[in-house]
């Protein structure tokens, strides 16, 4: 039980309501727009994204990622003459901080390059993304950033899909230049192009992730995930969702199934 539609905003942590449209904010009381906290949810009945669910497990790749951009920064800046160590260490923290904002505001930049090319605008990230896919899946008919809400308790929106079961993920990389992509992926990629076949009702998806270079948008990686791992990738995220209910003391789902129900959803 599914409901899409497609939602330009970026999909990172955040709530749906039982129609698969995003709620990542609301109207406060003083008129001002904010973000959507759980204490929302329980009283509009939403539910929390894929990444949100996903967020509350490790993220290995990411760790070493983020202990690589605390090295570099504490390598590159310089000490400031009768700098404290604590002062240091916290202007340390604060440029990787900036480092890795910076990366991801440029991962959402991408990401909406290749949507707008999805949905007719050429744009290079699009062509290249396109002639790789076209590649390895002729003549595919696909939707860009499709969102759902599923009655377990979750919604997502997704970069890209078919109508014959098909899921791609996007992720953007730094020196993705004589990479593997076999080498690039982790479990919780897996774990999120098979929950998004599960809110989507589809048993037995073929899941695809992609890397794309940040500095050269031509430069792309793909994988194909072996569909033998998809039944062990979705209990993975099944648990988690499970988790997910038990640590927030919200489960939303007996209340997903109603609302649907009356409203032919």
């Amino acid at each position: 039980m599914s409901n899409t539609k497609t939602d330009f905003l970026s999909e990172s942590g955040h709530w749906y309501d039982y129609k698969g449209n995003a709620k990542y904010t609301l109207i406060g009381k003083n008129g001002k727009e904010r973000n959507t906290t759980l204490r929302d949810a329980r009283k509009l009945i939403l539910v929390p994204s894929v990444t949100g669910i996903l967020g509350i497990a490790a993220k290995p790749g990411l760790v070493n990622w983020m202990i690589d951009q605390g090295i570099s920064a504490a390598l590159t800046l310089q000490r400031l003459e009768g700098e404290s160590d604590y002062d240091f260490l916290n202007r340390v923290k604060l440029d990787s901080k900036e480092q890795g904002m910076k990366a991801a505001e440029l991962g959402t930049i991408i990401h909406a390059e290749i949507e707008r090319g999805f949905k007719g605008q050429d744009t290079k990230s699009y062509l290249a993304v396109r002639k790789i896919l076209d590649d390895m899946f002729p003549n595919e008919e696909w939707v860009a950033e499709g969102s759902f809400c599923h009655t377990s308790g979750y919604g997502g929106k997704i970069d890209l899909y078919s109508n014959n079961g098909i899921f791609v993920d996007f992720k953007t990389k730094d020196n993705l230049e004589g990479k593997d992509g076999a080498r690039l992926v982790y479990d919780e990629h897996g774990m999120q192009l098979s929950s998004y076949a599960q809110g989507m009702g589809i048993v037995n998806p073929k899941r695809v992730s992609i890397f794309i270079d940040r500095l050269n948008t031509e430069l792309i990686v793909s994988h194909v995930w072996d569909p033998d791992t998809h039944t062990r990738h979705l209990a993975m995220f099944n648990s988690l969702l499970t988790y997910w209910k038990l640590l927030k003391k919200y489960d939303p789902s007996e209340e997903l199934i109603k609302l649907k129900e009356k409203n032919n959803v």
